[in-house]
């Protein structure tokens, strides 16, 4: 080699250009949407098994509230049974368990029979439902009005009192109730006049108001001479209670169900 001749190794050896613009973005643009994508999924994934999470803790709640109103409506039916069947059924006697079996039990769980938070029908299809309802409501209609006919006739139709007032309110309901309830069960046959929707709306409004009558006059029952003379002051708040939680818990169920026919009617009309 002569020596003019320079060694041009650092010519040959290949060249990275680490200061590039071009093959820096061409380097960063693939790890932005791997650390992105992956952010943005599992937020939505924490969303929603958040609002799944409550959703079952809500679910859970109403089957809780639900068994504390079974049990409510079971201390209430056992102990009027025992009471009156112990005295003798016959006069007040008798006004009292049919009104107590027809309203605060037949009728208590026919208006829930619907409801999704109720444990002992959920499990059922919506067309055994209807026919439980059907059976129950009946039960419970002919018992009420046959207890409340009982009273009113003993009292020859003047009723004075709070209770005895509400008490003939309900039986005029229960009528009704009933009476509409044929014509809800026949819609389909009637729909020329009355729109399916608007029928079944009157009726479980009309059967819901009864209900809610009903169990007020069971509450002012608890003050009338005939119980206060075979029970103890303490029991008779205890019973104004469970009534109450009753009828609280009870009326769940029937209310969102008229919030969603009324909801369905106005967006209708």
């Amino acid at each position: 080699m002569s020596e003019n001749q320079q060694p041009v190794v650092s010519r040959t050896q290949p060249v990275v250009d680490y200061g590039s613009t071009f093959r820096t973005e061409s380097q960063r643009r693939p790890t932005f949407i791997p650390i992105e994508s992956p952010r943005r999924y599992s937020k939505m994934a924490h969303s929603s098994l958040s609002g799944h999470e409550a959703q079952n803790r809500l679910q859970r709640l109403e089957y809780f509230l639900n068994v504390v109103n079974q049990m409510c409506i079971g201390f209430i039916t056992i102990y009027i049974s025992y009471l009156t069947l112990r005295t003798g059924l016959s006069g007040t006697g008798l006004h009292a368990w049919l009104v107590t079996i027809g309203f605060s039990f037949f009728m208590a769980e026919g208006v829930m029979v619907h409801y999704g938070g109720n444990v002992l029908t959920n499990g059922y299809k919506r067309q055994t439902k209807t026919t439980i309802h059907w059976v129950l409501l009946t039960l419970g209609g002919g018992c009420g009005a046959a207890g409340a006919l009982i009273k009113m006739i003993q009292k020859g139709f003047l009723l004075q009192s709070t209770h005895g007032k509400l008490g003939m309110t309900a039986f005029i309901l229960c009528i009704l109730a009933m009476s509409s309830g044929v014509a809800a069960l026949f819609s389909a046959r009637v729909k020329k006049l009355i729109t399916p929707l608007l029928n079944k709306t009157f009726h479980n409004l009309l059967g819901f108001t009864c209900f809610v009558i009903a169990l007020v006059t069971q509450y002012y029952g608890y003050q009338t001479g005939y119980f206060k003379s075979r029970s103890e002051t303490d029991f008779q708040i205890l019973m104004k209670c469970l009534t109450l939680i009753s009828l609280v818990l009870s009326s769940y169920g029937p209310m969102k169900a008229l919030y969603q026919k009324f909801k369905n009617i106005s967006q209708q009309f």
